[in-house]
């Protein structure tokens, strides 16, 4: 059962990260290596192996013979288990009247994704800005321009996270205790 297992895993991991790999063209290793990528993939496998558990369990057949060899089922439970946690992992549920979006498994790797999404978009953000950007800039002076300079590197602008960084800026500008390379370095802009 464990190499059926690890078969089950290899499935559900490899579309995981084909998912990944698709949604991140830019940097598919970084991705995939991201915390919110390595839950993602781990989400898919573990999916996966529970489904060949509970395959296994209740003795699904599939409508096969009882003439086939028992490692052709084997296969058959195999790859429906990688397959069909995929695509069960992947169901949204929404009335047919309703414009809002659904509910279901699909929820989960929707918060997944939009992890790993936040984590690539501030690797992106630092590897857009080079030091020569910050040149000659003052906190004390420029914290609501480093602010906007911030949100414009993210290549998808969150307001919420806008208006926290605004809010942060602000707060440092305020206080009389930091130096101006204080809170540069305490802002994130350097």
């Amino acid at each position: 059962m464990i190499i059926e297992m690890l078969l089950a895993a290899l499935i559900g991991g490899a579309i995981g990260i084909a998912e990944l790999v698709a949604r991140y063209r830019d940097k598919p290793l970084v991705a995939v290596l991201s915390s919110g990528g390595l839950l993602f993939v781990f989400v898919n496998v573990s999916a996966s192996v529970i489904a060949l558990i509970a395959i296994t369990a209740a003795g699904w057949r599939f409508a096969l013979p009882a003439t086939m060899p028992p490692a052709a089922l084997t296969v058959v439970q195999v790859m429906v288990a990688g397959l069909g946690s995929a695509i069960v992992l992947r169901v949204s549920v929404s009335p047919a009247t309703s414009t809002a979006s659904g509910t279901g498994p699909i929820v989960v790797l929707s918060g997944i994704l939009r992890i790993a999404d936040g984590e690539l978009e501030r690797k992106r953000g630092l590897s857009r800005l080079s030091r020569d950007d910050l040149a000659g800039l003052s906190f004390e002076r420029d914290h609501a321009a480093l602010a906007e300079l911030c949100c414009h590197l993210m290549r998808e602008f969150d307001l919420a996270e806008a208006q926290r960084l605004g809010a942060l800026a602000a707060e440092l500008s305020d206080r009389d205790d930091l130096t101006d390379a204080t809170s540069s370095t305490a802002g994130g802009w350097s």
